[in-house]
This record gives structure tokens, C-alpha cells and sequence, in this order.
């Protein structure tokens, strides 16, 4: 997985000037050999102004564009009609593609990708970006959603750990109604890594900015994606007595029943490797801000609008904040309960209480 970090239109494009001169450049000292002396004057006029146009397009696109990115591919389109058209050829945005996320050269996923209205190009555009959902609150037709596909890369560094594509059906009332969670590994399944055990709160720190995660949600039907992980890791935790190392990467989705504990969602990635560091598990689940894990039905209607809403241009970069500022959120909330029921709680005995003197001053008259 490359780093995200975008290549600059304008060094891409002055690249392209200066092969062009070189190219021109080339042909210009050809000519001279050639020419007889009595033209050595004419060959010594200045050369006419070189433009991107005057290189072939071939060039440009086996020699430059297939070295770029998707986020320089399409900052370069994005320049003149000439680079748009070169760079709209689906076997760049194939590659690029193949080699973001490695879990995309599946025949299944690759069939997914085709149907979509631009194929690689939409698949890219939707996934490899952040996302908002939409900021007010809709209710969702889960119906048009009936299976989700979930690809997912996990890197440490430049290595490849783990690539898996998952599917997921939504129609039953047993996904609907249980708790929503979906694994990329069977229950004895485990993956070995080259990892290092993280033996201190530094080596935790390093492990959390190395790793890298992609989880991609694929709607078949609706021919869109999301990428619901934040790509780095917003912590990484040691479990004091079995030594299992949880890494989670998370995304808060709003757009929920504003005042509800559905206001804005977690979109949590855990992936936990044993003591030698071996991948045993990953999945992914919905928690809001109750710290209540919410059923497939929910958590399809959350899905529906991370599809559905805007897209960004890199990874979330301040995902942790937005992390630590909900985790804050959900304590404030906690508090705020316990107060309320405390308060209810001072109520009912004052009541209580109320209630027995009366009793009490009833009795005493009677007597």
C-alpha cells in the first residue's frame, strides 16, 4: 500500500516539459548532423515553444502515467483535456487499484468493479478517499442493500499482512437481529507476521503509525464503496494478562437522530494478534455513543449513508481526534445518565419518605 502523500500537478507537469524538450532537443541535433554548412544559420535560430502536446501520447501514458498514483493520476487529469483523456484508460486505474489494495484481484471483486459506471475509476474515486456521511438524519431503505462484500488489506509498512474478501448476506432476520459484526478470519485461523511484540508505550506508538488498514464495503447492487477505516490506527493496547495486542482503527459516522445515542456511531476495526504477534483475529462493529454494539438492521442504515455521502481526498489524518473527541462524548453521556439517575433515585426516596410521614401522621390522628 503506498504512502497517500499526493505527487504535485505541477512537478508532473514540468516533467513532462522537460522530456519533451530532451525528446525535441534529440531530434534538433539529428537534424544538425545532417544539415551542410550553408543552413548552419538557420539551425542556430531559436527552437519554437515546446507544450505537452507536441510529445506522443504514448509516451506520456507507458512512460508517465502508469509511475503515478491514483491521487497524482487524478490530480494530472484534472490539468487539460489531453491528460484527462490519457488518464481515463481503465488498465491504469486497474493497476492502481490492484496495487492499493490487493484484495481487489479477486475474480469476484474484479467483477464487482466492472460493473460500476466508470469500473476502476468510480471503484477508486469511492474508496480510496474519506468519507462524511450526511450531516441530517434520513431514514434508510435497507431493502436496496441485500449483500455486502468487504475487502480487506492490512500492511505494516510496505509489507502485505493479511488480504481477505468477505460476503456478507443482509436479508435474514438472523443478520438483522443479532448484534452486527463481521469477521475476515475463521475462529482458528491465524496469521503469521513479522512483527515485533511491542514491549513499551513507544514500541505501541511505532506499531500504531506502521500499521495500515484498508476495509472496504462493497454494495453489489447499489454499485458503490466505502472505506470505513481510518487507515493508520487510532490505538493500540496490551492486555495485561494474556499479552494480546489490540489495534483498532475506527471512523465516527454521524448523521443519526439528532439526540439520540445513534448521533454519531463508531465504526470500529479491531484486529488482535497473539503474544507472537500473529494476526487472530479482525472484525468490524458499530457502537454508539451508549457504548450499545447496535444489530445488523442499524448498522446497515449507518452503512447506507457512509455509501451515500461525500468523499474527502486522502485518509482522515485527524481520525484519532475525531476518535478521542467521541470517546469524550460517550463519557460525558455515561456521566450525564448517572446524574440523571441519581437525581431520579433522590426523587424516589424523597418519596418514599414523603409518603411513610404521611402514613405515619394518618396513623397517629386515627389513634
Amino acid at each position: 500500500m503506498f504512502d497517500p502523500s499526493l505527487v504535485s500537478p505541477n512537478f508532473i507537469l514540468f516533467s513532462l516539459y522537460i522530456l519533451s524538450c530532451q525528446s525535441k532537443s534529440l531530434l534538433q541535433t539529428k537534424d544538425t548532423m545532417a544539415c551542410t554548412d550553408n543552413t548552419t544559420a538557420a539551425i542556430h535560430q531559436p527552437p519554437a515553444a515546446t507544450t505537452i502536446s507536441d510529445m506522443h501520447p504514448d509516451i506520456i501514458q507507458t512512460h508517465i502515467l502508469t509511475r503515478l498514483h491514483g491521487p497524482a493520476l487524478a490530480s494530472i487529469a484534472s490539468t487539460c483535456s489531453q491528460l484527462h483523456a490519457l488518464s481515463e484508460h481503465e488498465q491504469l486505474w486497474e493497476n492502481i487499484c490492484h496495487a492499493t489494495w490487493p484484495s481487489t484481484r479477486t475474480p469476484r471483486v474484479r467483477h464487482i468493479i466492472s460493473t460500476f459506471p466508470g469500473a476502476s475509476r468510480s471503484f477508486f474515486s469511492d474508496s480510496f478517499p474519506s468519507f462524511a456521511a450526511a450531516d441530517t438524519y434520513r431514514h434508510a431503505n435497507i431493502e436496496r442493500t441485500p449483500e455486502l462484500v468487504t475487502a480487506v488489506d492490512l500492511f505494516h509498512g510496505r509489507q502485505r499482512v493479511l488480504s481477505r474478501v468477505v460476503e456478507t448476506e443482509t436479508e435474514s432476520g438472523w443478520f438483522r437481529c443479532s448484534p452486527f459484526r463481521v469477521d475476515v478470519l475463521d475462529p482458528k485461523e491465524a496469521v503469521a507476521t513479522a512483527m515485533e511484540y511491542p514491549r513499551s508505550e513507544e514500541a505501541c506508538e511505532r506499531l500504531r503509525e506502521e500499521l495500515r488498514l484498508s476495509w472496504i464495503v462493497v454494495d453489489p447492487e447499489g454499485k458503490r464503496a466505502v472505506n470505513v477505516s481510518s487507515g493508520t490506527a487510532v490505538s493500540v493496547e496490551r492486555h495485561w494478562l494474556s499479552g494480546e495486542v489490540r489495534v483498532r482503527f475506527a471512523t465516527v459516522v454521524g448523521g443519526g437522530e439528532r439526540g439520540s445515542a445513534s448521533e454519531a456511531v463508531l465504526c470500529c476495526v479491531t484486529v488482535t494478534c497473539g503474544s507472537e504477534m500473529q494476526v487472530r483475529e479482525a472484525c468490524v462493529q458499530m457502537e454508539d455513543m451508549d457504548g450499545t454494539i447496535l444489530n445488523g438492521r442499524d448498522s446497515l442504515g449507518i452503512l447506507q449513508r457512509a455509501l451515500e455521502g461525500k468523499r474527502g481526498t486522502l485518509f482522515l489524518t485527524g481520525e484519532k481526534d475525531k476518535f478521542l473527541e467521541f470517546m469524550n462524548r460517550k463519557s460525558e453521556r455515561k456521566e450525564r445518565k448517572i446524574r440523571d439517575e441519581r437525581r431520579l433515585d433522590m426523587a424516589c426516596v424523597a418519596l418514599a419518605l414523603l409518603s411513610f410521614a404521611a402514613i405515619s401522621t394518618l396513623f397517629f390522628f386515627r389513634i
